[in-house]
């Protein structure tokens, strides 16, 4: 009989289900106290990259990389662009997606202590 690959379909649990909530938060509160603290527009563009850097890290490094983050990172940065940003940002979109998904993954290459090793040898239990 032949073998088929083990994949891993456990949802988000404890508060790795909190990530794709903070990344919504941060992209509609974030440049709300952002812009009126700095006088030009590159801290903003490299808070956008930088949550989508930090989202995409952790939820490789502690859940897998997926999809789903780096669209939940694009529709928060779409919820700003229209709340705060000019019609022009919006390219920006595609950035946040590559940049998430690319994050991800190397989050998902990188060692995890207390991430995906763990949970799986508890599963395992």
């Amino acid at each position: 009989m032949s073998e088929t690959p083990e994949t891993d379909n456990r949802p988000r649990a404890g508060w790795i289900k909190a990530v794709p909530y903070a990344v919504l938060a941060a992209y509609a509160l974030g440049p709300l106290l952002l812009i009126p603290l700095v006088s030009g527009p590159w801290p903003v563009v490299v808070f956008i990259f930088a949550v989508a850097v930090i989202a995409g890290l952790v939820d490789g490094l502690f859940f897998r990389p997926t999809l789903s983050l780096p669209i939940v990172a694009a529709a928060g940065f779409w919820i700003a662009q229209l709340l705060y940003f000019n019609e022009g940002s919006r390219i920006y979109t595609l950035g946040v997606i590559a940049v998430c998904a690319l994050a991800a993954w190397v989050g998902s290459l990188l060692p995890s202590g207390a991430g995906r090793a763990s949970s799986t040898s508890k599963a395992q239990v």
